[in-house]
């Protein structure tokens, strides 16, 4: 975990620099998370959470997941109850619907999880990001859980970001673009 964790900070090599300069306190430790999807629902009984699906806690995304969930779940409990619609078909569209807006992140979280050097395409992504503030904020946001991973990574987002990043290696060829 420490050398690939050193590994990863190489991408931001001045960060690199200040945490090399530093002293560790301890030693790295972690624990293995089981990521899993269960069915959120039966008969009597409904799921939101972490008790429903789990992944890494790396993003630390569980209290906001937990909070949609709990919307998502509280609405399709409305409806059944109130005979808007059947239960199984109610409590089946929660879970459509939690599952495609976990989905991206769950995806992304087990992939940064693993603690491996990025692959050479994030690598590039990554490395075109400074100086880009549009790149930046959108990689915050989607690390906050403001926009899905899957918007973040759309070819056509990350065609821009590495877009622009040529531009700024190759000014006298702004004028393609």
């Amino acid at each position: 975990a420490a050398g690939n964790f050193l590994a990863m900070l190489e991408l931001a090599p001045p960060f690199a620099e200040r945490i090399r300069a530093g002293r560790r306190e301890s030693r790295f430790s972690g624990a293995f998370v089981h990521n899993y999807f269960r069915t959120p629902y039966g008969p009597g009984w409904a799921l939101v959470g972490d008790a429903g699906y789990n992944r890494d806690f790396v993003t630390a995304m569980g209290m906001q997941d937990a909070f949609r969930d709990a919307e998502l779940c509280a609405s399709a409990l409305h409806e059944a109850l109130t005979g808007a619609r059947p239960y199984e078909v109610a409590m089946k569209d929660y879970q459509s619907a939690r599952d495609a807006a976990v989905l991206p992140m769950y995806e992304f979280t087990t992939e940064i999880a693993t603690l491996e050097p990025p692959s050479p395409e994030l690598a590039a992504l990554l490395g075109a990001m400074p100086g880009d503030q549009q790149a930046m904020d959108g990689f915050c946001r989607m690390a906050a859980g403001v926009d899905s991973p899957a918007d973040f990574f759309a070819e056509s987002n990350v065609g821009a970001i590495l877009a622009r990043a040529a531009i700024k290696e190759f000014p006298e060829y702004d004028y393609y673009w």
